[in-house]
């Protein structure tokens, strides 16, 4: 089957206009189009659809447009406020671990509840190893300790995901005493958080949608909560469990800025990211 052919800025305008889309500013359309290709717009474009191939009554580009920049916008606040719960992790496990088993534990397999897994992230940690070799921190632990990194230089090498893949395999009693002691939750829930929080992360890493995105791995939504969710794959329930693990005056902060970018930014409506009419009352 032979491939799509490519269109021009011209004819990708035309494109649209023949499927029920208002150009309202073409000089705009055609210098934004030449910036943020059409592939990358396509799933803002589907979300305003009516039927496949035609757009809802009045979508206009500049509507487009400005849902798009209020994606990037967010897709900023939201890792400002991830990065300090991934650190945060990150220091709490290594320094549980180093205290209770020595700062190798990374060679210490007994206290991983799955050799296949174990062997998957020591795998990962020694891929890492090589590529960063010329990193003064790798060179050092090379040329001093003969390879033998200790867990909190480990940890800091590890992806979010791979973070949360190293909590899973612990054994149960050190997730418990780590999720309870430091996070006030059982292990089920904060190892579900880290794995959910860890997709969230790497979709705003990554430039991905959060306008009415469906996240296919939803968070467990504690009781502590309060919130019976209709549905919770959607945005807000992302939200819930940040809020859960965040610093609170960070969050405060944050959620602030959230709340006033509704009432400034053009077409910016929580709604369309899952939040329901009284959000504030979980949120803030």
């Amino acid at each position: 089957m032979a491939l799509k052919p490519a269109l021009s800025v011209n004819e990708q305008i035309n494109l649209l206009r023949g499927r029920g889309m208002t150009i309202d500013d073409e000089r705009r359309a055609i210098d934004f189009l030449q910036s943020n290709h059409y592939y990358r717009l396509n799933i803002y474009f589907h979300k305003l659809m009516d039927a496949p191939d035609h757009y809802q009554n009045d979508v206009q580009l500049s509507q487009v447009i400005a849902i798009y920049e209020n994606d990037r916008w967010l897709r900023n606040k939201v890792l400002s406020i991830l990065e300090p719960i991934e650190i945060n992790a990150r220091t709490k496990i290594s320094h549980y671990l180093a205290l209770t088993y020595g700062s190798d534990v990374l060679y210490q397999e007994n206290i991983f509840k799955d050799d296949m897994k174990y062997k998957e992230i020591a795998d990962n940690f020694s891929n890492e190893i090589k590529r960063n070799a010329k990193d003064p921190v790798i060179s050092h632990h090379l040329n001093r300790y003969g390879g033998i990194f200790p867990i909190w230089v480990v940890i800091e090498y590890f992806s979010f995901n791979t973070l949360s893949k190293f909590y899973k395999n612990l054994l149960e009693q050190d997730k418990k005493t780590i999720a309870k002691q430091m996070y006030g939750v059982n292990d089920y829930l904060f190892g579900q958080w880290l794995h959910v929080l860890s997709v969230h992360r790497n979709i705003c890493a990554h430039y991905g949608y959060l306008f009415r995105r469906e996240y296919p791995i939803r968070p467990v939504i504690a009781k502590s909560f309060n919130w019976d969710p209709v549905q919770n794959n959607k945005l807000f329930a992302q939200f819930l469990v940040m809020r859960r693990l965040s610093d609170r005056k960070l969050w405060q902060n944050f959620i602030h800025k959230v709340s006033d970018c509704e009432n400034k930014r053009q077409f910016f409506n929580l709604q369309d990211y899952g939040f329901p009419s009284d959000w504030r009352s979980y949120l803030v």
